[in-house]
């Protein structure tokens, strides 16, 4: 069995991969077993905070939503008040846009304002608006609590648990810009723990993947790529009760059939996520990390 040394001369190797293929390890993930597929919560597939132009409201009648189409971003699209903490219960918000910069969020409206006023009429003028955090959890037991300061800017909130965990993306400053994880009490207001990364602007975001490992236990995968760098990946698993970080692992890969990636899933669709690490081009996997007495440690593999 390798040593925890050189384990982590393995994992700190410089090496990088494309998000195209960091994608594709996650759909590798999600296409296992069911058991597998719910302890995988990636940001990637939700909503977010974002500022939209707002050119009409409705009653929601139980009608599909028109969806937001990236390829087409001023395309009108819909979006439910319910799933939204600034949003109305019961009503259908329709949008422009979304936008994390305030300056191009105000372009967009001045465009709608003068060259899509068809979209909109007199008695609802558009305006430059935030739904704020998007609700993952669509029936929350726990309280979301707006005296707590990390509530209002999250970008998205979601109940696992028994905790809340509020991802915050912020605008970048000095070149950088910060993602955060922060795991609420239930109560909504005891901040228990908060993970954070940082990348440069030019990552125009950073997605983030919870893998609920143990009753208090989580692993945080966040995952970034820069134009011509490939995908720095960093892995953090906490116990959040004890507020304690258990352990990180790092990657930074490139591409290429002979790197070797990591992934986490449950490999023996036991509900308890494994750390995997394989070879692009042939898949064949070269070690794992299977969760024993409260950490990830190395077991023999075929």
């Amino acid at each position: 069995m390798t040593s925890d040394n050189e384990r982590a001369s393995r994992v700190s190797t410089a090496r990088r991969w494309t998000l195209s293929t960091m994608c594709a390890l996650a759909m590798l993930g999600a296409s296992g077993q069911a058991r597998a597929d719910e302890a995988r919560l990636c940001d990637a597939e939700w909503g977010r905070q974002s500022l939209i132009v707002q050119i009409g409201k409705r009653k929601n009648d139980g009608k599909p939503l028109q969806p937001y189409v990236p390829s087409q971003p001023m395309a009108p699209y819909e979006l439910s008040g319910d799933r939204y903490l600034f949003g109305e219960r019961g009503k259908v918000y329709r949008a422009i846009g979304r936008f994390s910069d305030r300056k191009e969020g105000e372009e967009a409206l001045r465009k709608v304002e003068t060259e899509m006023t068809h979209l909109y009429t007199n008695a609802y003028p558009p305006f430059l608006t935030s739904p704020g955090a998007y609700l993952v959890t669509g029936a929350s037991t726990c309280d979301i609590d707006r005296r707590n300061p990390v509530i209002d800017p999250s970008s998205w909130i979601l109940e696992k648990n028994g905790v809340l965990l509020v991802g915050t993306d912020t605008s970048c400053t000095g070149g950088k810009r910060t993602k955060k994880v922060t795991v609420v009490s239930c109560d909504g207001m005891k901040n228990l723990v908060t993970d954070s990364v940082t990348a440069p602007c030019e990552a125009n975001r950073v997605d983030t993947c919870i893998y609920p490992v143990a009753p208090d236990v989580f692993a945080f995968e966040h995952y970034y790529s820069q134009p011509g760098a490939g995908t720095e990946v960093r892995l953090r698993v906490y116990d959040v009760r004890k507020k304690k970080r258990l352990q990180s692992i790092d990657r930074s890969n490139d591409s290429g059939p002979d790197t070797e990636l990591m992934s986490v899933k449950d490999v023996d669709n036991d509900g308890v996520p494994e750390i995997v690490f394989s070879i692009a081009g042939s898949g064949k996997q070269t070690s794992m990390l299977k969760w024993s007495k409260g950490k990830f440690v190395e077991v023999k593999t075929p």
